[in-house]
């Protein structure tokens, strides 16, 4: 999560005073998403996975998202995900996998965290990523200062010997992340610059140690406009030995998309947050990353998620039925919009001091973190795997998972054997026109029915799967 448990107060406190940034939020977050023949500001196609020039309408032609399996990722510290093989991947923060806890002093090493995760992951076949930091009390004054470089760099040298292909006989840890949510000072207090020596350093690493692991950029939060303008500097900033902007060091960017935790309405009336929010701000930033001449190539993971945050104090609960339907919800969006990786905060969510949880969706039970017991959203995690095991299909006006006049969602997906269109509308009740081959809708808790083509269905915020011949 982007604040550690002991330290959230003050950063939420200070985020309230950003109360301009998230009315500004909420007017894009609020409105209908934009029409299948406009491109949303700020968000060109291109940028979303679709390499068509801004004015260019090849209408004909067909866009297809075939979504890696790693896209399900999780953060889980108690490593009860890893006995489920819908769990594909698994980014490791808050797991007591930090700099500090695995090189505890300069001479001394406790490998044991790390080796039960590269154990528990490979037999199943699930991709690891591991983020570096904090700093320990040798490297730096404070924890998130800035660390020695030479001392980050012989830190990440032993850990990727370690975890090569070479010394377990299969690839221990896929990725390495350069920080953790580096735009907020809870865990960041250097500089840019600083920051972009890192990066480079672990690029360096890598590419002596360990060519085959993925370098990910430090994480940052995406919600707040302070956090937008660390963003935009942070990858405006060139490495000094180098004087080449720091994204060239880079395998993935990586984004927290958070929204906040409600969404201010006219009228001094709020919603709760929807993955519709989060992707407000996926389009945001990759405006931002547009203006600083980032190519749109460079894949975007979205390393933490999750709904309802609020200022420190306890998510409002929402029904299971809606957590059921921001999980599938968000994995679709996320794969239609390009993003490459999604890793749900937290697989493991606990019970806060004074009760409630930080988020509002839940893939396990609070009361049994260490069980690992699935709610329904957690059984959605891996049905929405199911649904998604095909390709899907939009064209340049037209991307995967586009909305109509009424703001309703369609996202087609091809199998093997036919198609499927996956339906919702976030807001409001309405109706969508089945193909005429339609022979079966499931529901999102996965009760199968018959349907009929040509008919009506009335659709709501539940995503609704309808299969068909094509």
């Amino acid at each position: 999560m982007h604040v550690s448990r002991p330290r959230r107060s003050a950063i939420r406190a200070r985020a309230l005073l950003a109360t301009s940034l998230v009315a500004a939020l909420a007017v894009l977050a609020s409105a209908t998403a934009p029409t299948a023949h406009t491109a949303p500001t700020g968000e060109t196609l291109a940028s979303a996975s679709f390499p068509v020039e801004r004015g260019q309408h090849h209408q004909g032609k067909v866009r297809k998202v075939k979504v890696d399996p790693r896209l399900f990722g999780v953060h889980d510290r108690f490593l009860t995900s890893l006995s489920h093989r819908s769990t594909r991947s698994i980014r490791l923060w808050d797991a007591g996998t930090d700099w500090p806890a695995i090189q505890p002093t300069r001479t001394t090493w406790n490998w044991a965290p790390l080796d039960t995760v590269v154990r528990k992951a490979h037999r199943n076949g699930t991709s690891v990523t591991l983020v570096v930091g904090l700093s320990p009390s040798y490297a730096a004054a404070r924890s998130t200062d800035a660390p020695d470089l030479g001392l980050y760099r012989a830190y990440l040298t032993a850990v990727m010997k370690r975890y090569r292909a070479q010394h377990w006989g299969y690839r221990g840890i896929a990725a390495y992340q350069v920080w953790n949510e580096a735009n907020i000072s809870t865990f960041w207090t250097g500089t840019n610059v600083q920051l972009a020596r890192l990066t480079k350093a672990a690029y360096d690493v890598r590419n002596k140690v360990d060519r085959g692991a993925q370098i990910i950029a430090p994480a940052m939060v995406t919600r707040l406009k302070f956090e937008q303008k660390v963003i935009s500097a942070f990858y405006a900033t060139r490495v000094p030995s180098t004087h080449r902007p720091v994204w060239k060091y880079v395998d993935a960017i990586s984004l927290n998309l958070y929204p906040t935790g409600t969404i201010p309405l006219a009228h001094g009336r709020t919603r709760t947050s929807t993955p519709e929010d989060s992707m407000v701000l996926l389009r945001t930033v990759r405006g931002l990353l547009a203006k600083r001449h980032v190519p749109s190539s460079i894949p975007i993971w979205n390393t933490e998620v999750n709904y309802g945050m609020g200022s420190g104090t306890p998510a409002a609960p929402i029904p299971q039925a809606r957590q059921v339907a921001y999980v599938m919800r968000t994995y679709l969006l996320n794969a239609a919009r390009g993003v490459k990786r999604v890793d749900w905060y937290a697989y493991d969510m606990g019970v806060m001091p004074g009760g409630g949880t930080l988020g509002n969706t839940l893939l396990t039970d609070p009361t049994e973190r260490t069980a690992g017991r699935l709610t329904p959203a957690g059984v959605a995690f891996t049905r929405i795997q199911g649904w998604m095991r095909g390709t899907l299909i939009g064209t340049a006006v037209k991307p995967p998972c586009s909305t109509d006049r009424h703001g309703t969602y369609t996202c087609k997906i091809t199998y093997a054997h036919g198609v499927g269109r996956v339906y919702w509308n976030p807001f409001r009740r309405a109706t969508v026109r089945l193909p005429h081959s339609a022979r079966t809708k499931v529901s999102e808790f996965g009760a199968s029915s018959k349907a009929r083509g040509g008919a009506r269905l009335t659709v709501t915020y539940r995503p609704v799967l309808v299969k068909s011949k094509r």
